[in-house]
Parts: structure tokens; C-alpha cells; sequence
């Protein structure tokens, strides 16, 4: 077979702090959220359980955004015929006695188009495809990757600087500068490109009094700390106890349009540890959170952090059942009569969590404390922890991570 070559880059990136407001969203239909929310969040911890068995990420930070993943995923799908395109839908999560494929392909588009109304935090959420000039494309594949979500579409020839340069410039413009170098090189017989991309920075409900924030050190594990930069609050604050986890949760809301879930295993549990939580967590444990955190007087201590990660997904989704779009038995009748495979698949992401916050949300200490002791009477995020940041509209999770050692930058 020739070879001939689909190359696959996601990209996402996430800055999270302040305070902005929010407008009221047309509804969308209501078996839609449910969907999606099924979808893209077994997808996520299917995805990151797969992750956290690979050698090489054991002992790292993990942020990833599995939206950006799944949708990137679902786009090709529109183009997969036979046994790819099944892998590609079962390793997505749809289920034809559930949703159709045109259903599934219609929540990500008004996914999309609620997410494009939104004003309250800065979010943009995408994709591009870039085509050999060599390649001649098929018209239904094109105009449903146009409605569904969204594309723009270049044709370009993968053998000039200029294209590389074009790409490297387009996520640069789409991340704000924050991810200005996305591909190093393309191979000369590259036929189809394809990228998606999330950009979100949001703004505290309640932002950190920078004056509070003190050097303070990070238990990488037993043996092991490192120097930190920890935020501090004392507020009535979104706490809860998951007892089935045994760890301490923290609710960070963006004016009631996004937030951070932080959790952490309780210390007082000397045999619980990151990998205990993130090994029985799942989809269910977010959605409790959502209804069970309650507000209380509580200590806060919450590291800034700058994370960058990048991930190769090819061995990954292999593992999670799409082996064939890599290999010679590749089915992309639907995008083109040419014989295509993926020879790539990529994935970036960052991560950068301040203080910041504007003056009219002013920050309130109220100086007292309990006297008796209660594990949600401290959350200190000062040894390894999870991270979600989701969507509160329709509990769709946008980004996900570990933070095993925040100095660790890259």
C-alpha cells in the first residue's frame, strides 16, 4: 500500500483565574446535555486511566482536555467506513441502541454553537483541516465537517515552510500566544492535517488576596518536596468529604458558569494515595460533587501553577480499542478515494492557576475557627491531587489532570 498520511494534532489550552459575569443561554435540547456528558465524560477517565498506565507518565503531571480529544476523534469518524469507523465510535462511547452517529455528530455541534454564545468567560473551542493540494477531498465529507463543527479548511502544500509556518501561526492566534510553537516538522507525504483546539481563562467567583500567598513546600511523596508558591483563603467556601474516596473535595466556581473541582486524598489516611483515587474514581464521583459540596468556614491552601504537557496518543487509543486507523487496514473511504492511515496523533495542553481576581470582588477574612476537629476544616492541595475544570451548564468535562509536582513545568 502507499502510504499516505493523515496527521492528527490536539491541541488545548486552559488559563484559569479572575472574575467575570455571566448572561442567561437559549436552552439546548434536553437529551443532548445528558449525551454529551455521557460521552465525553467516560470518555475522559477511559482516556486518562489509559494514560496513567503508561511508564512514562506515572510520576508526571497529567492535563489533558478530553473534549478536545473526543471531538477531534468524532470528526473522523464522519470519514471512517467499516471496522475503523466502528473502533473509532465504540472508543468514543457511542452507542447506536442509545443515540445515532447523526445524533452523536449533532450534540457536539450544538455543544459548540452554545458554547460560542457564551460572554461571561473567554472560551473558544474548534478546529482546522489543512488538505494536500494533492488531494482531492469528497464534497459530503467536507460540508458535514463544516456544519457539525464548525472547520476551517485550508488547502495547502505540505512540502513548503510557508504551510508549517501557517499551522504553527493559526494556533498561535487561536491560544492567544500561549502555544506559539504546535508542530515542529510535517512529513513530506503528509496528505490531510487535522487540529483541534480549546482555549478557556476564566476568573475566580472568589479571588486569592495575592498578599496572602507565602512560599511553602509540596510533598512530591515521602521522600521528596519541593518549593511552592501557596495561595490562601479563609472563606465560606464549596467543600465536601467524598467518604467512598476517602479525600477532601474543593469547588472553585467561575460565576456560575464553569468550575475547578480540586481533590485530594486525606492525609489522616495514611493508606489512601493519588493512585488509590484516581484508580477509583470515575464519571459518577463528578456528578456527586456537583449536588453534595456544601458551603462552610474553611482554610484553603492552593498552589499556583504553570503546567505544560504534551502526550502521543498513537499506543494510547491504540490500547482503548482504535488500533486500525494507524495500520494498513485504515478505512477512510469517506474523506477520499486515496488510501490513507494516521501516522500521528498529538496532544498539548497548559495550565496557569494565579491569584487574580478584579477589585470589586473583594476578598472577606473572618477571623475565628473551630474548635473541634473536622477534615473539612483544612484543604491543603500540598501533596498530590486531581483537577477538573467542567462545564456547570451541562457537567461536561472540559479539562482534567493530576498535579504530582507543580515545579515540574513541562
Amino acid at each position: 500500500m502507499e502510504r499516505n498520511i493523515i496527521y492528527l494534532w490536539i491541541c488545548a489550552f486552559a488559563v484559569v483565574h479572575g472574575n467575570q459575569e455571566t448572561s442567561p443561554q437559549p436552552p439546548i435540547s434536553d437529551k443532548l446535555p445528558s449525551l454529551i456528558k455521557m460521552i465525553n465524560n467516560d470518555f475522559a477517565f477511559h482516556l486518562y486511566k489509559r494514560l496513567v498506565e503508561m511508564p512514562e507518565y506515572q510520576s508526571k503531571n497529567i492535563f489533558f482536555s478530553p473534549f478536545s480529544v473526543s471531538m477531534a476523534l468524532s470528526e473522523l469518524s464522519l470519514g471512517a467506513g467499516g471496522e475503523t469507523k466502528e473502533q473509532l465510535l465504540s472508543g468514543i462511547g457511542h452507542n447506536s441502541s442509545v443515540f445515532s452517529t447523526e445524533e452523536m455528530h449533532q450534540m457536539f455541534h450544538s455543544l459548540l454553537e452554545e458554547i460560542d454564545q457564551r460572554t461571561g468567560v473567554d472560551i473558544d473551542v474548534g478546529s482546522a483541516l489543512y488538505a494536500s493540494n494533492k488531494l482531492k477531498l469528497l464534497p459530503e465529507f467536507l460540508k458535514e465537517i463544516k456544519e457539525f463543527y464548525h472547520s476551517d479548511g485550508f488547502t495547502v502544500d505540505f512540502n513548503v515552510k510557508e504551510t508549517l509556518d501557517n499551522i504553527n501561526t493559526y494556533v498561535k492566534e487561536k491560544t492567544l500566544g500561549k502555544i506559539d510553537q504546535a508542530v515542529d516538522g510535517l512529513e513530506s507525504d503528509t496528505l490531510m492535517f487535522l487540529l483541534t483546539y480549546i482555549y478557556f481563562k476564566g476568573k475566580w467567583d472568589m479571588p486569592f488576596n495575592p498578599s496572602r500567598t507565602r512560599q511553602s513546600r509540596f510533598h512530591v511523596d515521602a521522600e521528596t518536596t519541593v518549593p511552592v508558591q501557596m495561595m490562601h483563603q479563609y472563606e465560606s467556601l464549596k467543600v465536601y468529604y467524598d467518604v467512598e474516596l476517602t479525600s477532601k473535595v474543593l469547588c472553585l466556581d467561575y460565576n456560575d458558569s464553569f468550575s475547578m473541582f480540586l481533590a485530594v486524598p486525606d492525609i489522616h489516611w495514611p493508606v489512601k494515595t493519588i493512585k488509590d483515587l484516581e484508580m477509583a474514581i470515575s464519571r459518577q464521583h463528578i456528578e456527586k460533587w456537583r449536588t453534595a459540596v456544601r458551603r462552610r468556614n474553611t482554610d484553603i491552601y492552593v498552589p499556583k501553577l504553570s503546567l505544560k504537557t504534551s502526550y502521543s496518543l498513537k499506543d494510547i487509543l491504540k490500547g482503548m480499542g482504535m488500533a486500525d486507523m494507524f495500520t494498513d487496514k485504515a478505512d477512510f473511504t469517506g474523506i477520499s478515494e486515496e488510501r490513507m492511515l494516521i501516522s500521528k496523533a498529538l496532544h498539548k495542553a497548559s495550565l496557569d492557576l494565579d491569584e487574580k481576581g478584579t477589585t470589586a470582588a473583594a476578598v472577606t477574612t473572618v477571623d475565628f475557627r473551630l474548635l473541634s476537629y473536622s477534615p473539612l476544616d483544612t484543604l491543603s492541595f500540598d501533596r498530590p491531587f486531581m483537577i477538573f475544570i467542567t462545564d456547570q451548564k451541562n457537567d461536561n468535562i472540559l479539562f482534567f489532570g493530576k498535579v504530582v509536582n507543580p515545579a515540574e513545568k513541562q
